[in-house]
């Protein structure tokens, strides 16, 4: 089997393997006892690790992207509700962003979406031409799971420290598909809020982080026994954790020859490539065929790749609707992301399976 979908999961490297092992022999890190002391020593030195990887104050542990940026949104919502209710975010977020956004606008809160510009990017210049007084929270993704397109976040958090609106909106970022890639000082950059998932960078499922600036209250979304200085109740799972720590450390990048490598293999075939891919994510649709089911049929030759989010399945791309593509284009698209265990000789052998599979 090549697996060409990392982006909707990395393989669980060695190191995080082996920390969630040995994590499993500890006790609850909120007991008094021995036990319990290991394991909040074991949790508080992972934690350590995430705040240098992140060079931020405070970090929660979580379950996964999905839930830090519903912590994020709805904790950031629910803290302003009585005084300010706009919301400024992309077309280009995650479906934790978007269906968050959704409900938040269900309960009387308003959303501007911004769309990227003829280049297919999301530009940081117009997110902050969107705030207004009224902004108390401005969220976008760092890098599009669907494209690969980075966000210049240093640009766009500049740009809403030097506008001119009385009180500065938060500012939230969905690193999840960017985190490590794409090195990020959430102290030095003015970032309020930043998520990030384990899975996406070979850890296992089921675990997660968000980064909180001092400057932020937050309204907690789980309740429980006041873990994680009370925003996020609930016995923290620590054997994920000790392997999301342990990723962090193991972390080595995708050979960044294979994303362009693909595109031009695929654009000399007759694919449309969707632009701009930054990170080692790539959209491209054949003509013709359908995503999901060009999907299906590599999956039986043991290539998989993905049509878009894992998380928006059945559902059309915002988006790629919001990129003004040719009509056919969003249909027909499938995605290939690559991680630091692709190798090139994999990759010849997909794009051969696929470039046969077309043209059946």
């Amino acid at each position: 089997m090549i697996n060409l979908d990392n982006a909707a999961d990395s393989p669980v490297c060695q190191a995080a393997r082996q920390a969630f092992l040995d994590a499993l022999t500890l006790g609850n890190p909120s007991s008094p006892h021995a036990a319990g002391r290991a394991a909040r020593a074991c949790l508080e030195e992972a934690r350590g690790v995430l705040l240098d990887a992140l060079d931020c104050e405070r970090v929660v542990f979580t379950s996964g992207g999905t839930e830090s940026i519903n912590l994020a949104l709805r904790g950031a919502a629910e803290a302003f509700a009585k005084t300010k209710k706009h919301i400024v975010t992309t077309t280009f977020e995650h479906p934790a962003t978007i269906n968050t956004l959704s409900a938040l606008k269900a309960k009387g809160f308003t959303v501007t979406e911004v769309p990227p510009r003829a280049d297919r990017r999301i530009h940081p210049e117009d997110i902050a031409a969107a705030v207004t007084e009224e902004t108390f929270l401005v969220t976008a993704t760092q890098v599009s799971g669907e494209t690969g397109s980075l966000l210049d976040v240093s640009a766009l958090s500049s740009l809403l420290r030097s506008s001119r609106t009385e009180a500065l909106p938060l500012l939230h970022i969905d690193a999840v598909q960017g985190f490590l890639r794409f090195p990020v000082s959430v102290k030095k950059t003015g970032i309020d809020l930043l998520s990030i998932s384990g899975h996406k960078i070979h850890a296992p499922m089921g675990v997660g982080a968000l980064a909180v600036s001092p400057r932020v209250r937050l309204v907690p979304q789980i309740t429980g026994g006041g873990q994680e200085g009370g925003l996020r109740g609930g016995t923290e799972a620590l054997p994920l954790i000790a392997a999301l720590a342990a990723a962090v450390r193991d972390w080595l990048p995708a050979d960044p020859d294979l994303t362009q490598f693909a595109a031009a293999r695929l654009e000399a075939s007759g694919w449309t490539v969707v632009p701009a891919h930054d990170a080692p994510i790539l959209s491209a649709a054949y003509p013709g065929i359908k995503g999901e089911v060009l999907m299906r049929m590599l999956s039986d030759q043991g290539v998989l790749v993905g049509t878009g989010s894992a998380c928006s399945r059945g559902k059309k791309s915002a988006a790629l609707l919001s990129m003004k593509l040719p009509a056919w284009v969003p249909d027909s698209v499938i995605r290939l992301s690559f991680s630091r265990f692709t190798t090139v000789e994999e990759l010849e052998r997909a794009l051969k399976v696929i470039a046969a599979t077309v043209c059946e």
